[in-house]
């Protein structure tokens, strides 16, 4: 069958779809749609995080007028940059009126997808995309669409939207209810946010957060950067997945130590790679001179806590609690560091804006021991004073109080709350 046919044939099928049961998310779909700047929306995260789901939820918003929507994911169609024209085409040829909308999914996969967009946009249709690479985002976006482009990263579920999915209304927080919210926390601190398990057994869980991790390696990894050491790249990742402070130098002599044959530069890439592909994220060592920043070690947080669950070794509930809050600050859009002085004193969060930190977040399971309360008040308080705040926070699983120390005032509060803003 010739690729127009095809593409026609899909056309017809996209013209009612419809998905059941649609959940809101927290985002606001409603002044997405009424922006009106000639720009094209972009969509960008790790796979399976919801990126086609908010397709569908604004495609609930707009069905009174005409649109088309197009994954080009779906196997039919190939890799070509002449689908577009085809597209098009077919599109004209199918329809008597002039669509007002396109919601494309996945474009990044055909060749040229930049200038197709750029020639379409002006065009004055309004454009929706998405896609599981950084190809649509500020750093790899084609030169064609510099400035023609307004993304938003899409992560998994919070956990906000995480109760909203289990139709757990948060309005009102009696006992019985405040109960039930700890429960489900603790599910969603360690089998993690992603859409399609929230509602599943052990069992799909595990088998479904180690497929997305074979997906991630194939394909968003050793075919999209045509990885040959294809077993380097997987030690690298075990060491990755088992570890939160990592250094580039010591990370490439552990690997060598193991029979490898590597270069800093390399490791150095895969990590990149890892990141482009929205798997993991860096936080550096906050500091205002650039090479102490590269020199000292990076934390290496997961985007999702599913990961951890299930593909390292021993995960602990600290580690747990620690990676959500990244996550969460991350998704919040924060800018942030990790902070330590000579002693070794360590705060695990330095939230930046306009060059200046403005909050210390310090994150314990547990500070009931007072061996561990002291250790996490005396860094915090060293990093108030060295940052010239008069306030810090210390997120744990359950404790909560304020902790008074002369001038200084630590908030202790439970990730859950902190997560919910209340």
């Amino acid at each position: 069958m010739e690729l127009r046919s095809i593409i026609k044939d899909i056309l017809k099928e996209n013209e009612n779809i419809l998905i059941k049961d649609l959940k809101k998310r927290d985002f606001d779909t409603k002044s997405l749609i009424k922006k009106r700047l000639n720009k094209i929306i972009t969509l960008t995260g790790f796979r399976r995080v919801g990126k086609t789901y908010l397709l569908f939820l604004i495609l609930e918003k707009i069905r009174d007028q005409f649109f088309i929507y197009f994954n080009f994911e779906d196997e039919r169609i190939p890799e070509a940059t002449k689908v577009f024209a085809e597209l098009m085409y077919s599109i004209e040829e199918l329809y008597e009126t002039r669509p007002t909308y396109l919601l494309f999914d996945e474009i990044h996969i055909i060749p040229g997808w930049g200038k197709f967009l750029r020639r379409t946009i002006d065009k004055e249709y309004k454009i929706f995309v998405t896609g599981s690479s950084s190809k649509l985002g500020l750093k790899e976006i084609p030169t064609e669409l510099r400035g023609r482009t307004i993304n938003y990263t899409i992560f998994p579920l919070s956990f906000n939207e995480y109760l909203h999915f289990k139709t757990v209304d948060i309005k009102e927080l009696y006992s019985q209810k405040i109960i039930e919210i700890k429960r489900i926390f603790r599910e969603f601190l360690i089998y993690g946010g992603f859409p399609e398990i929230y509602d599943a057994n052990e069992l799909e869980r595990k088998e479904v957060i180690q497929e997305y991790f074979r997906t991630l390696v194939q394909r968003d990894l050793i075919e999209r950067f045509n990885i040959r050491e294809e077993a380097l790249l997987d030690a690298t990742v075990k060491l990755l997945l088992n570890s939160v402070m990592v250094s580039i130098s010591k990370l490439t002599k552990t690997l060598k130590s193991m029979g490898f044959r590597c270069s800093k530069n390399t490791i150095s890439n895969y990590i990149s790679y890892l990141e482009k592909s929205f798997f993991i994220f860096q936080v550096l060592y906050y500091s205002k001179n650039v090479k102490d920043q590269m020199q000292y070690p990076r934390k290496i947080y997961l985007i999702d806590n599913g990961f951890i669950k299930y593909l390292s070794f021993n995960p602990n509930e600290a580690r747990f609690l620690e990676n959500i809050v990244a996550v969460e600050l991350k998704r919040r859009g924060n800018e942030f560091y990790y902070w330590r002085n000579q002693k070794g004193e360590e705060v695990d969060f330095v939230v930046v804006e306009n060059e200046m930190a403005t909050q210390l977040i310090q994150v314990s399971y547990d500070i009931s021991l007072t061996d561990t309360k002291e250790r996490e008040t005396r860094a915090l308080i060293k990093g108030i004073k060295h940052f010239g705040l008069k306030k810090g926070l210390i997120l744990t699983f359950d404790s909560e109080e304020i902790i008074k120390s002369g001038e200084y005032e630590l908030e202790v509060k439970p990730v859950w709350k902190w997560l919910l803003n209340i």
